[in-house]
């Protein structure tokens, strides 16, 4: 039997001598190029019966417009009356009171990109249907990057160096996916509906995809009955709740978590997936570090200064009585966000500095997994925590101590200080506490009063 190919090619390489390339403003099914088609055919038509000379020739009017047929007034749109689209209007309206900074038109084309792809990876009923679930699936993932494996078939379907790739054009019986690898690819939520029905599919490879997430655990296991093996490895956006969404896919032998050990209480959802599935085995899961944490866990509730609030939020306490968050009960934990993932604070920078003793603080920051030293003096949008931050303190208190201005070790990150521990650095932040209790110290006694020093060790 015959068969039909497609071949893809990719527009770069098409247009390298020209150096233009057409973008589409957006997609257009094919009932809609019809339709266009067929509008133009009319307008043609029109034209040339408007004034017709008995050679065969005809005079086009001044105004093609004044041939088409007329709408009444109140069917009329903006478009038909010349007046400016008010989208246009709309979007020249609105620039004034955006914020046109680089990093917010950086966030603003993430954001259209994000759009783009929800939309461009829909599930598109003509290719379904000309297809067949299985052939449609894997024109789908190869034209992403991803590698397709049919059943009986050794060779493994994907984009060569110049982004071609050979499929089938039509629907070919008995042709049935049975192996996927999108590692690295951009799939996301809206994508994977294009992978359902696929009957004989026993491998999945999503390791390093961003856009995985919950929802899209949630669906893997919803659509894909029959799957044996699934690869999540670097998907950093699985929480331990998401990855219980696979407790429906009955066949699923193995599963690779490597790289995220770091999710809170991912190893507990791990170990809970195998005792609900017994023929799954779960791979690359450190449960060692996992119950690490959750020793880690257990002891910084033990603390006496630790306090926990109604939803299960731990909190240090200082001699002032301050709170200052050192565990969110949360999955994301985002300690600056409400409910709904709205900010809570503008900023949070705390100069509050606990009233405590270094080793109690250097403790709990340690059992917290620096989440007391990170909101105490972290990044401003409580989202990041990088080298530049550190760098940034670093460089503030070198600063501070060129001035005589002492930095509290406490408002620096734990292990880049080194020279902030010189014996002089200690002996200017002792003299300055010694200062202090001077001026405005509480004494119980003239001997306190005296000796600052002989109190100020005491403490």
């Amino acid at each position: 039997m015959n068969q039909v190919y497609i071949t893809v090619r990719s527009l770069k390489t098409s247009t390298k001598s020209s150096g233009w390339v057409h973008k589409w403003s957006r997609f257009k099914r094919w009932q809609e190029m019809q339709a266009a088609h067929v509008e133009n055919v009319q307008e043609k038509q029109r034209n040339q019966n408007f004034i017709k000379l008995p050679t065969g020739l005809y005079i086009t009017p001044e105004r093609p417009d004044d041939l088409t047929p007329k709408k009444a007034p109140a069917d009329m749109t903006r478009k038909d009356t010349g007046q400016l689209p008010m989208e246009l209007l709309t979007w020249h309206t609105q620039m004034r009171y955006v914020d046109h900074s680089i990093d917010n038109i950086k966030r603003y084309r993430r954001y259209k990109n994000f759009q783009h792809m929800q939309y461009d990876q829909r599930v598109i009923p003509e290719r379904l249907l000309f297809l067949g679930p299985d052939l449609s699936a894997a024109h789908f993932l190869v034209h992403r990057g991803a590698a397709v494996k049919f059943v009986g078939d050794d060779n493994w379907y994907k984009k060569d160096k110049w982004n071609r790739y050979s499929l089938p054009g039509r629907k070919v019986d008995n042709l049935f996916i049975e192996a996927i690898d999108a590692s690295g690819t951009q799939i996301m939520f809206e994508g994977l509906e294009n992978l359902e029905n696929l009957q004989h599919l026993r491998l999945l490879r999503l390791a390093n995809c961003e856009f995985i997430d919950d929802w899209s655990i949630g669906r893997i296991g919803g659509i894909l009955p029959n799957l044996e093996m699934l690869d999540l490895s670097g998907c950093h956006r699985i929480s331990s709740k998401g990855l219980m969404g696979l407790k429906n896919s009955k066949k699923l032998k193995f599963l690779r978590l490597e790289g995220l050990s770091d999710i809170k209480n991912i190893g507990k959802s791990a170990l809970i997936l195998e005792d609900l599935l017994p023929n799954l085995q779960v791979l690359g899961m450190d449960y060692e570090l996992a119950f690490k944490k959750i020793e880690a866990e257990n002891r910084l509730l033990e603390q006496e200064r630790v306090v926990l609030d109604g939803k299960g939020n731990a909190f240090m306490e200082d001699d002032n009585s301050r709170l200052f968050m050192v565990m969110s009960n949360s999955e994301d934990e985002k300690a600056v966000t409400d409910d709904n993932d709205n900010p809570i604070m503008t900023s949070t920078v705390r100069r509050e500095i606990p009233k405590m003793s270094d080793a109690e603080f250097e403790e709990i920051n340690a059992l917290s997994g620096g989440k007391l030293r990170h909101l105490l003096v972290g990044s401003p949008s409580g989202y990041e925590w990088n080298e530049t931050t550190e760098k940034i303190l670093e460089h503030e208190a070198s600063l501070n101590l060129k001035d005589g201005v002492i930095t509290d070790p406490k408002m620096l990150p734990r292990g880049k200080r080194p020279e902030f521990e010189l014996p002089e650095h200690r002996s200017k932040l002792e003299a300055a506490k010694v200062q202090f209790l001077k001026e405005f110290g509480d004494f119980e006694n003239e001997e306190d009063k005296k000796d600052p020093e002989k109190m100020l060790k005491s403490h």
